[in-house]
Protein backbone atom coordinates (compact mmCIF):
# COMPACT_ATOMS: atom_id res chain seq x y z
CA UNK A 1 0.00 0.00 0.00
CA UNK A 2 1.43 3.60 -0.93
CA UNK A 3 1.08 6.26 1.64
CA UNK A 4 -0.93 9.00 1.44
CA UNK A 5 0.38 12.46 0.58
CA UNK A 6 0.66 15.10 3.60
CA UNK A 7 -0.16 17.84 1.65
CA UNK A 8 -3.14 16.46 0.21
CA UNK A 9 -4.10 13.10 1.32
CA UNK A 10 -3.80 11.53 -2.32
CA UNK A 11 -1.84 8.02 -3.06
CA UNK A 12 1.73 9.08 -3.31
CA UNK A 13 3.54 7.37 -6.33
CA UNK A 14 6.55 5.69 -5.28
CA UNK A 15 10.02 5.77 -7.56
CA UNK A 16 12.59 3.10 -6.73
CA UNK A 17 16.39 3.16 -7.95
CA UNK A 18 18.61 0.68 -6.21
CA UNK A 19 18.11 1.01 -2.44
CA UNK A 20 16.50 4.20 -2.78
CA UNK A 21 12.75 5.18 -2.83
CA UNK A 22 11.33 8.80 -3.83
CA UNK A 23 7.66 9.24 -3.70
CA UNK A 24 5.63 12.26 -5.20
CA UNK A 25 1.95 13.41 -5.46
CA UNK A 26 0.81 13.75 -8.97
CA UNK A 27 -2.28 15.51 -7.52
CA UNK A 28 -0.08 18.26 -6.08
CA UNK A 29 3.26 17.80 -6.98
CA UNK A 30 4.21 17.34 -3.51
CA UNK A 31 7.92 15.70 -3.94
CA UNK A 32 8.68 15.44 -0.18
CA UNK A 33 12.05 17.18 -0.47
CA UNK A 34 12.84 19.50 2.49
CA UNK A 35 13.68 23.17 1.64
CA UNK A 36 14.66 25.57 4.07
CA UNK A 37 12.70 29.11 3.22
CA UNK A 38 13.63 30.75 6.24
CA UNK A 39 16.42 32.89 4.32
CA UNK A 40 15.57 36.96 3.50
CA UNK A 41 14.36 37.57 -0.11
CA UNK A 42 16.65 38.47 -2.58
CA UNK A 43 15.93 41.47 -4.37
CA UNK A 44 15.05 40.63 -7.94
CA UNK A 45 16.27 43.20 -10.42
CA UNK A 46 12.86 44.04 -13.15
CA UNK A 47 13.62 44.37 -17.28
CA UNK A 48 13.50 47.85 -17.18
CA UNK A 49 16.24 48.55 -14.39
CA UNK A 50 18.52 45.65 -16.31
CA UNK A 51 18.00 47.18 -19.54
CA UNK A 52 18.59 50.61 -18.17
CA UNK A 53 22.26 48.94 -16.74
CA UNK A 54 22.99 47.61 -19.41
CA UNK A 55 22.80 50.97 -22.00
CA UNK A 56 24.68 52.92 -18.85
CA UNK A 57 27.21 49.83 -19.24
CA UNK A 58 27.63 49.86 -23.00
Amino acid sequence: MEPDCPRCGEALTTFALSDVEAFTCEACGYVGVEADHSGEPRAVESWEDALQRFHEDS
